[in-house]
């Protein structure tokens, strides 16, 4: 209100005073704060509606705060430091993409979804199945060995060479002298710039529902080390990424179909699954057990790895 609201101008949906400064208008018309709080549409659909449309989404908004106030988050990914979030409310069957504001979607209006590194897939929602497509990244880092074995040896060559010539000019060196040829040492000092395996994840689901028909956000890949890379440790960052893609997977595949089983595709011969029964092992022992499985076959997990994490699961 006051300074900042414009009496002569009011909101065509509810009668109240719009915003002086950058107000949200539709068919040509600003709104006032409490209807604009109120949008939760995809970029510039806002744009495209009439008034007469923009009413009936108000409706709709409205009817959706059942579902807004029985929502309770059971599980969070988040999707990038300025990505989104998808927030799982598993007991209802229900999921957002917001927290605490916006469209809360029941499990039905999820029609499909694709999670892939880069273009190539790696879980995606199939008839009855979450289908797990098994990665050659790693084989591809491994090959990468001699690489990242030659960048080291070139390193250790360089700082030999840098602690020689720091013991010959120690003497007649000032201190300015020798910052200015650490900081020039330092412009020329081996960094391992080769491109990691895979430069982004992207999660894709897809919609039934009148105002949203799809999400699609990518997540940024690990990367090497610039100072002192390891295949071990990329692989390690790889799998916990992957394993936690793998979990949402899971988790939007229950939402689509609870007694949904789990298809793996490659790494070996194609093989199904099916969704364990709650009679025999609790309900998150089976998903985690069907995780590392999946990485097994996948090749990020050795039998060693996936064995030890089975006992621990089933408590044997």
């Amino acid at each position: 209100m006051g300074l900042f609201s414009n009496n002569k101008k009011l909101c065509p949906i509810c009668g109240n005073p719009t915003p002086r400064l950058l107000p949200t208008k539709i068919d040509g018309q600003p709104i006032c704060k409490e209807c604009d709080s109120k949008i939760d549409l995809p970029a510039g659909a806002v744009n495209q509606m009439s008034l007469t449309d923009f009413k009936k989404y108000l409706v709709d908004f409205q009817d959706n705060q059942a579902l807004q106030a029985e929502f309770t988050t059971t599980y969070r990914f988040n999707i990038g430091f300025w990505g989104c979030s998808v927030f799982l409310d598993e007991t209802h069957g229900l999921f957002r993409m917001k927290e605490d504001s916006g469209w809360v979607f029941q499990g039905k209006e999820l029609k499909s979804f694709r999670i892939s590194e880069d273009r190539s897939p790696l879980f995606e929602s199939g008839s009855g199945t979450l289908k797990c497509t098994a990665s050659d990244v790693p084989a591809r880092v491994n090959a990468m060995a001699d690489t990242i074995a030659r960048f080291h040896m070139e390193k250790q060559e360089f700082e030999r060479r840098e602690a020689m010539e720091g013991l010959r000019r120690c003497i007649d060196e000032t201190n300015e002298e020798r910052r200015e040829r650490e900081r020039t040492n330092d412009l020329y000092r081996p960094r391992f710039d080769v491109p990691a395996p895979v430069k982004e994840f992207r999660v894709e689901l897809t919609l039934d529902h009148p105002y949203w028909k799809s999400f699609d956000e990518k997540i940024s890949a690990p990367e090497f080390d610039r100072d002192y890379p390891r295949a071990e440790d990329y692989l390690r960052t790889y799998r916990e990424q992957t394993e936690e893609l793998h979990l949402l997977a899971s988790k939007l595949m229950r939402m689509i179909d609870p007694n949904a089983g789990e298809t793996r595709i490659g790494g070996g011969a194609q093989s199904v699954q099916a969704a364990q029964p709650t009679v025999t092992l609790p309900t998150d022992a089976v998903s985690e057990i069907q995780k590392y499985k999946a990485l097994l076959d996948a090749g990020v997990l050795t039998e060693e790895e996936f064995s030890a994490k089975k006992r621990q699961l089933l408590g044997i």
